[in-house]
């Protein structure tokens, strides 16, 4: 675990594009940060403990992508979302999760203690409280999972970081599936709700070569007509999320050395021809960026 103080907390808070002041109203206390950070693959892990501070952009106007999702352990933190009407409070306890371009500032005015993961796909579009450590287990699932990670004496194996990169996020995906929801909303499923499940599901049973849209409708219990109304809410189809998921697994076990026949058989490609065919469409989607 990382310690800084001073210049060398802002400078690391910088890092992220933000801007660490001490709260005004707290009790004066030198600034000081504690941090655990690693990198999965796509979606970051941060484990983050410090003393009231008072946390914005430093460009306000800087493009931000992706979602973060946030467990708080300790403290209390109140966000502040770009709307400059709203703010949200996370107590000990609570969660939230929120597009990153949402985010205007954080104030702690007492020491806080947060699990930060940050993704580029988790099935929301707003900011979104979630449940706490008290009302399930996908809480304390997710934040155990987080914290034996870091707690871990040994680097972590790079055939280990995809494996747990999927893992935590669909413990993401069951936290944000269990959300409150009121009135007519709880009398259905909704758009988000049905997506999440979808997703976990694609991530549980993508390496099935005989895993299919049809079976994933059924799974879900939705008709696929509604299926693939709410993938193209989303910009995409469940046969497009069906085949990137075994891709991202294709690509994991090629990169540990795998044969393309045996990543294919792995990942649940009909085919080394049909693996070869993703990787380079792939290739060709990524240089047309």
């Amino acid at each position: 675990m990382l310690r800084a103080e001073g210049d060398e907390l802002r400078r690391l808070f910088a890092e992220r594009g933000l801007r660490a002041e001490p709260v005004a109203s707290a009790t004066p206390v030198a600034p000081v940060l504690f941090l655990d950070q690693i990198d999965l693959a796509g979606v970051t892990l941060r484990r983050v403990w410090h003393t009231p501070l008072s946390l914005s952009p430093v460009d306000a106007d800087r493009p931000r992508t992706g979602f973060t999702l946030v467990l708080q352990a300790e403290g209390a933190t109140r966000w502040s979302w770009r709307d400059g009407q709203t703010s949200t409070t996370t107590g000990a306890g609570g969660a939230l999760v929120y597009p990153a371009p949402e985010f205007a500032g954080a104030v702690c005015e007492a020491a806080s203690g947060r699990i930060e993961i940050e993704s580029r796909h988790l099935p929301v579009r707003a900011v979104t409280p979630l449940p706490g450590a008290d009302d399930g287990p996908a809480w304390k699932a997710l934040a155990s999972t987080v914290n034996a990670v870091f707690n871990n004496e040994r680097a972590l194996h790079p055939e280990t970081r995809g494996p747990l990169r999927d893992a935590i996020e669909r413990l993401c995906v069951a936290l944000i599936a269990g959300r409150e929801r009121e009135g007519d909303e709880a009398a259905s499923a909704s758009s988000d709700t049905t997506y999440a499940s979808a997703m976990a599901v694609i991530h549980e049973r993508a390496t099935h070569p005989d895993f299919s849209v049809e079976e994933l409708a059924t799974v879900v219990g939705i008709s696929r007509q509604y299926l693939a109304r709410v993938f193209a809410r989303r910009a995409t189809t469940p046969r497009d999320a069906l085949r990137a998921r075994r891709w991202e697994v294709a690509q994991g076990l090629l990169a540990a050395g795998a044969s393309l026949s045996e990543a294919a058989a792995r990942s649940g490609f009909p085919s080394a021809r049909a693996l070869a065919h993703a990787r380079r469409a792939y290739r060709e989607e990524v240089e047309a960026l």
